[in-house]
């Protein structure tokens, strides 16, 4: 069968789609990637290619788009399309709302796919494959989440050759990688709380790869394709620490290139951060969240204003630039709670204190707490987006205000004057007019590319040519 995955015009190498590549083409599928919003037109790539099946991996809000898209292939030619993702892991029904959707998939899907593709070939049955929602002959077949995979290193590496035809990502300096999947905590504005209660009693959620199997990927990637940058995407990277100190001794001799990793404060001690910065650790993603110590507790993370501040020091002490993580716009949190999450920001002093809104997607515990303090209007998931690092959906007080801070957030935590003169309250209460947003926006997103060649410590955009392409 021949496969069409979509994927956004995005410079991040799409590691999902890769490992299902590599499973259906060593299975005898063929794949192929169209980028939505890329250089060559998409309809044309379809009437080229001529796929058996078009896929996508949404979250919620572009699952809108992918269905136009299937909408207008399906009046070229006949094709089958798949949903896979988040928003259908947590809001399988979609199939129901979308006539011309055929499957959605939940959860991990490598062996499903894999094995809806080979029954969908040899004429086999489809409709009893567990983590898929399956439309045929009128009727919607809704199956079971199967066992996780705990063999990760039984795994083929993810397809390369896939990605690596297009120039968006081959030219990339940075290289993406997992060592790990799944999370040990709970937070409730995450995805990972509720893939764990959809995957209870099926198997062990946290699960690694062996180091050594990271390294051979990493060498065989940076040996055959170039790289400047490693970028891990595990959610936390330093969870085991014998993991971490065995990664530490072989990734330095074998690979040796800077990298980027996710860490949480509260696993952040001075022998990780040594650790991290003898293996070639340059940076880091670390989440303060909220300073509110209530508001912290209602979102799971449990750890106290001076684990946070304690975290942040280790790894500026060993030279790790930290990129710290905050969410604005909670519910029940006030515009007072934001302005202490950046008073903290300024007393942990990271590169680089990027924020965004908080967005109740679908299958969250914190969405449901927002509907039962009202703070949702209906429907409202079609509304989200790309309002992540746009707008909040919720019905807060001084919701422009928020929003406004948010674009200065990491500029005034950069420069604390702006906040101390009084100049970013100032900037916040500013009209509410398009202008106004479309300046604020620029200079949210200015400082952010600026900040991102810090983290990675090139200009990504001038460094976005590899030698011989």
């Amino acid at each position: 069968m021949k496969f069409l995955f979509l994927y956004w015009n995005h410079p991040v190498e799409p590691l999902g789609l890769m490992y299902l590549s590599a499973v259906l083409k060593k299975a005898g599928h063929q794949t192929k990637i169209g980028i939505i919003g890329g250089e060559k037109d998409l309809d044309q790539v379809y009437k080229e290619y001529k796929p058996d099946v078009v896929a996508c991996s949404v979250m919620t809000g572009s699952h809108i788009d992918f269905m136009e898209i299937v909408h207008r292939f399906k009046q070229i030619r006949p094709v089958l399309s798949m949903m896979g993702g988040s928003h259908p892991t947590f809001a399988p029904e979609v199939i129901e709302e979308y006539p011309e959707l055929d499957v959605v998939v939940q959860g991990e899907a490598e062996d499903a796919i894999k094995e809806w593709a080979n029954a969908q070939q040899s004429g086999g049955d489809t409709t009893h494959i567990p983590n898929i929602w399956v439309r045929k002959d009128g009727k919607i077949y809704k199956n079971e989440m199967r066992n996780l995979n705990e063999d990760l290193d039984g795994l083929p590496f993810p397809d390369r050759d896939i990605v690596f035809e297009h120039p968006i990502w081959k030219r990339q300096p940075i290289r993406h990688f997992i060592a790990a999947r799944g999370c040990a905590y709970r937070c409730t504005y995450c995805f990972n709380n509720a893939v764990v209660d959809i995957y209870k009693g099926k198997g062990k959620w946290v699960r690694w790869r062996s180091v050594d199997k990271v390294v051979e990927e990493v060498k065989d990637v940076i040996d055959k394709w170039g790289g400047k940058f490693v970028y891990f995407q595990d959610d936390i990277f330093i969870m085991d620490k014998q993991w971490l100190a065995e990664f530490a001794e072989k990734y330095s001799k074998a690979v040796g290139l800077p990298f980027h990793c996710h860490v949480r404060p509260n696993l952040v001690d001075e022998k990780s951060a040594q650790l991290l910065k003898k293996a070639g650790c340059y940076s880091v993603h670390m989440a303060l969240e909220t300073a509110d110590d209530k508001l912290r507790l209602m979102i799971e993370r449990d750890m106290s204003k001076e684990t946070i501040v304690n975290a942040s020091k280790a790894l500026n002490n060993n030279g790790i630039k930290i990129m710290m993580q905050n969410i604005l716009g909670l519910p029940t949190s006030t515009l007072r709670n934001d302005f202490e999450t950046l008073e903290m920001n300024i007393l942990c002093d990271p590169l680089y204190a990027w924020c965004s809104l908080f967005q109740p997607y679908p299958g969250l515990e914190l969405t449901r707490v927002a509907k039962e303090k009202g703070l949702l209007e209906e429907k409202s998931a079609d509304n989200i987006g790309k309002k992540f690092f746009e707008a909040s959906i919720l019905k807060l007080e001084n919701k422009k205000e928020r929003e406004f801070l948010q674009k200065w957030f990491a500029v005034a935590a950069a420069y604390p004057i702006l906040y101390k003169s009084g100049l970013v309250d100032l900037l916040i209460r500013m009209p509410d007019r398009p202008v106004v947003r479309k300046a604020y926006h620029w200079v949210y997103d200015k400082f952010r590319k600026y900040k991102d060649s810090q983290l990675y410590g090139m200009d990504l955009e001038s460094a976005n040519e590899m030698e011989g392409d």
